[in-house]
Parts: structure tokens; C-alpha cells; sequence
């Protein structure tokens, strides 16, 4: 007996008038919406994106199998409806017949796009960052990482319009997985036309979402990106703006007047102060708690590489005095994975349990200058902790080297330095010791961790353990409730070997116009969606 989940969406009834009615040019359908990205996109290729403004591109020219609303519920997509068997292992999704691409033929969407979408991001040599995200398909891992044929997925096209997914084991949240890129649509023909430069132009970018890249001077790389309503999309609801306008790594330092000018709508916001001036404006403020903020070692420094040198260092830090002051929307943090953040299904820190945070030891000092000594140092280098330019993190690294120089009897510095100056040094390994974000981009403790693995290139620390590496492969290879085991080992790891050092969790905030309503931030750094955004003028 099969559970079927059929989700019948009213349509909308737009309160400016009914459809077909004349529309003013001042009514929300006629109007741009105005947003900078921090940076190019790498590529507009769901399949093998792993950047944040690609993330929000592709957000809203694709659509997958099912979308998220505004509450992170799981709504119809390309897929009307869906049936799941009784032991959650089969999903079966019937597809809209008017799903279409957005070239002029108004080529349908079919089921046999999203099966040659699922086998480019789980082929190995695609090199999909998120493969491993889907290894709960049925076959997954073999053709991902053994190379096995990829006709042996777990994803078929029954026909045109009826997808069905085999699951190796049931997965709690395989329906929101539904809503990432990787699992977007691929027309093949499209795709082996563009000759190895899909995604990486406007002319080799086909579109099913909402919106399509304005056929003309539509992607200006590195300046603009501009979106229009893609006249073939069919979905339960018509987009309500006209189009984005995407600006590319503006000076948005200035967002609140940025937004009160109208250069741009939304943003996402920076520092204490940004937040205060748009609470004081009265802006409209959406925020996170998805950020872990701690002291990050580069643990290929010539000093830091040594165990005993950053043990030393963790231990002599006297926490309570440390974070006497926090910066505003800020709590103590004692764990490196967040409140929140799940395993088999779980929070992770019930599961782990927690207060794991290296604690202050009296024999602090011995275990730093055993580590000079076995460096071979007489002396201690110079060392520098980056921080931001803030009043808060400058006031808690600040605290740090007075409790280090008590504690060890060394001289430690601080170098302040921009948002982006910062991300720059710790990207390019540039650094010694950092007071840095580090911002969660899914609710699963398996992706944070893996942020640590050797390979993975936001390794910001730069760590190289055989050991750590194992254990991450080890949770990639079971199931979700066998893999807790190696997860809860990789945060032990992660604390006894003084890699990265919780101090505090902080928020993403982000702010839009007083006229500019329904506009979706999605947490965990998902995206941004600008399907039901209603601007006023």
C-alpha cells in the first residue's frame, strides 16, 4: 500500500487585481528587484556549483523536483505530486505536463532530464562537490566513487512524466536534498551542445525556474547578471516581479542608505552597526543562528603545526574572561557543531552531547614550551591572530593575548583587517591563528565536518590527517544512524587536537526594503528566492 502525498496549491489571487486585468507600471509585477552578490558566480551548472552567489542564481532559474516555501516546508515543483512506499525506500514523482524549458521550442521538461542530472552529479568524473550528499540513492556510492555504470542508479524514467528513485536505506530529509542543486534538471541534448561550457555563459545556460538570464547582455561576468520572467515556466504560480538585477562585488559597506536610495532592495549585513541602522529604520530583518565563531589554527604553520604548541595555547585560555563581552547578537558557544544541526535525523548534540571545549589546565605552559622545544625554538617567533575590524572581536582577541601573556609569558599580536581582507588571508592560507566565522551551509553534521577533510578546498585549516580523513569517509560510507559513530569521533577529533576552538555563535542577518515584502532568505546559506517578492514603488 503506498502513502501518496498529492499537494494541491490554490492558485494565488494577486490583491492588486484579478489575472488579466491591466496592470499599472507601478504594480509589483512590473518591477526589478535590485541585489548584489559578493562575487561572480563560479558557474551556473547545478550539478557542480559550490558558491553562494551560484547558489542564488540557480535558485531561481532552475526548479527541481519539489521547492521550499518561506517556513522551509517541501511544496510541489516540477513535481505535482509524489507517492513514497510504505518502507520509504520508493518515491515515485508524476511531473507537470507544462514543465518546459526555456529556449524557443518550449522543449518539455521530462523525466529523463532529472535522471541525466542525477547521473552527472553522481558520475565521478564530474566531481560534483555535493555528490556525496546523494549516496543514499541506490548505487550512488559505487558509481560516484568506484565508477560503476550509472545506468545502475536508483533513478529511472518510468515515462515522460513519472520519475521514480530507489533509496539505498530510508533518509529522513531526502525530499528537502530534492530542493538542492545538484538534483536540478539536465536536458542532455542542451547540455552536450554547450561542448564543456554549460553553465559558464548566458548563451550555454538553459533555465526551467521561474526566471531565465535576459537573452542579451544578460550576464556582464564580473559587473552584472540580469534576470527576466521566463515566459515559458508553468508552474502552480506565476512570479510575481518582472526580474533581478544583479549587481557583482559592489561596496555594499553603506547597504541601509544603498536601500534607502534604491540601488539596491535587500542585503545581507556585515557589522553591529548595519544591524542597528536597519532596526532603527525600521527595515525588514530576517536572521540565522548557522554561525560558529572560534579561534582557527593554520595547522601547516611552521609554529602551529606542532600539537603542543596550539594545546598549550587552547588550554591557557581562561574562557570566562575571554568572553566577559560579546558583540551584539552574539552567545557563548561551548561546541564546535551548532544547536540544530542533525545527524540520522537527530541533534547532533544530543547525540555528542556537550561542553566539549578544551577546558584551562595549569600545565598549559609546559605543554607550549614543550612544543617550542621539540620545534627546536629558544625563543617564540612572532604570532598574530587575525580578527576583524570591530569593536567586539577586537575587544575578545584583545582579551586573549592579555590571558596569553599572563598565562604563557610570551607577547602574542593582533592584526584587524576588513571582512573580506580576512577571508582572503585565511583562504590563501596566509595566516597563523585566526578569530573567524565559520558559517554552517546545511543543517547536517556530515557537511561541516567535511569541511575539515584534507581535499575539501574550505580547509581553511589547512588540516592534513590521515586519521581525520577516515573518519569522514568511514561516515560517508554507511548509513545516516551508522555513520553517527564516526561523526561524534570527528568533533572529538576536532577538540583534543586543538584544530579549531568554539568561542561563540553569531547570526546572518539580512535586511530589505520597507517597500519590498515576501522576498525568501533561505538559512544555512541556501539561496535567495525571489519567486513571490512583492516591490512597491
Amino acid at each position: 500500500m503506498l502513502k501518496r502525498f498529492l499537494i494541491i496549491v490554490l492558485s494565488v489571487i494577486n490583491f492588486i487585481g484579478l489575472s488579466g486585468c491591466t496592470k499599472s507600471k507601478d504594480s509589483p509585477e512590473n518591477q526589478i528587484i535590485k541585489y548584489n552578490l559578493n562575487n561572480e558566480p563560479l558557474t551556473l551548472d547545478p550539478q557542480v556549483c559550490n558558491d553562494t552567489s551560484s547558489k542564488i542564481i540557480i535558485m531561481n532559474i532552475f526548479e527541481g523536483l519539489v521547492r521550499l516555501d518561506e517556513n522551509e516546508n517541501i511544496v510541489p515543483g516540477v513535481a505535482y505530486s509524489w507517492e513514497v512506499s510504505e518502507d520509504n525506500l520508493i518515491y515515485t514523482f508524476y511531473l507537470r505536463e507544462n514543465a518546459s524549458w526555456s529556449d524557443k521550442e518550449k522543449t518539455p521538461v521530462t523525466a529523463e532530464d532529472f535522471v541525466f542530472g542525477f547521473r552527472r552529479a553522481l558520475d565521478k568524473y564530474t566531481q560534483a562537490p555535493k555528490a556525496y550528499t546523494l549516496y543514499c540513492i541506490k548505487n550512488a556510492r559505487k558509481v560516484n566513487l568506484e565508477g560503476a555504470d550509472n545506468s545502475l542508479l536508483g533513478v529511472k524514467a518510468q515515462d515522460a512524466r513519472t520519475l521514480v528513485i530507489e533509496l539505498e536505506y530510508p533518509m529522513e530529509n531526502f525530499l528537502e536534498l530534492l530542493a538542492t542543486p545538484p538534483t536540478m534538471p539536465c536536458n542532455k541534448s542542451f547540455f552536450e551542445q554547450a561542448n564543456g561550457q554549460y553553465g559558464l555563459e548566458a548563451s550555454t545556460v538553459i533555465c526551467n525556474g521561474a526566471f531565465k538570464i535576459k537573452p542579451r547582455y544578460g550576464w556582464d561576468h564580473y559587473n552584472t547578471i540580469n534576470l527576466v520572467e521566463n515566459e515559458n515556466y508553468g508552474g502552480q504560480n506565476i512570479p510575481i516581479p518582472a526580474g533581478v538585477s544583479f549587481t557583482i562585488d559592489k561596496d555594499t559597506t553603506d547597504a541601509i542608505n544603498l536601500i534607502k536610495n534604491g540601488t539596491i532592495d535587500a542585503a545581507t549585513l556585515t557589522s553591529e552597526e548595519q544591524i542597528n541602522s536597519a532596526k532603527s529604520n525600521r527595515f525588514q530583518t530576517t536572521s540565522f543562528d548557522d554561525t560558529i565563531c572560534g579561534l582557527m589554527f593554520n595547522t601547516q604553520d611552521s609554529l602551529f603545526s606542532n600539537f603542543n604548541v596550539r594545546l598549550g595555547f587552547l588550554k591557557a585560555l581562561d574562557r570566562e574572561s575571554i568572553l566577559s563581552e560579546l558583540p551584539e547578537n552574539c552567545k557563548i558557544a561551548n561546541d564546535i557543531l551548532l544547536d540544530g544541526i542533525i545527524a540520522d535525523g537527530k541533534n547532533f548534540r544530543e547525540l555528542a552531547g556537550r561542553d566539549l571545549v578544551l577546558k584551562k589546565d595549569a600545565e598549559a605552559k609546559k605543554y607550549f614550551d614543550s612544543g617550542l622545544e621539540q620545534l627546536k625554538l629558544r625563543s617564540l617567533p612572532t604570532v598574530t591572530i587575525l580578527c576583524r575590524d570591530t569593536q567586539g572581536t577586537k575587544k575578545i582577541t584583545s582579551n586573549i593575548i592579555e590571558n596569553l601573556n599572563r598565562e604563557l609569558g610570551y607577547y602574542f599580536n593582533m592584526e584587524p583587517l576588513s571582512e573580506d581582507a580576512l577571508k582572503s588571508r585565511i583562504a590563501t592560507k596566509n595566516y597563523q591563528i585566526a578569530l573567524m566565522p565559520i558559517l554552517a551551509e546545511s543543517n547536517l553534521a556530515l557537511d561541516f565536518l567535511n569541511i575539515f577533510r584534507s581535499d575539501n578546498n574550505k580547509n581553511f585549516a589547512n588540516l592534513n590527517s590521515k586519521d581525520y580523513d577516515k573518519l569522514i569517509e568511514n561516515a560517508l560510507l554507511t548509513t545516516p544512524k551508522d555513520s553517527v559513530k564516526h561523526l561524534l569521533s570527528a568533533e572529538k577529533y576536532l577538540n583534543e587536537n586543538a584544530v579549531f576552538y568554539p568561542m561563540y555563535n553569531s547570526k546572518s542577518f539580512f535586511v530589505s526594503s520597507s517597500k519590498l515584502s515576501r522576498l525568501i532568505f533561505h538559512r544555512y546559506n541556501q539561496g535567495i528566492d525571489f519567486y513571490f517578492a512583492t516591490k512597491i514603488k
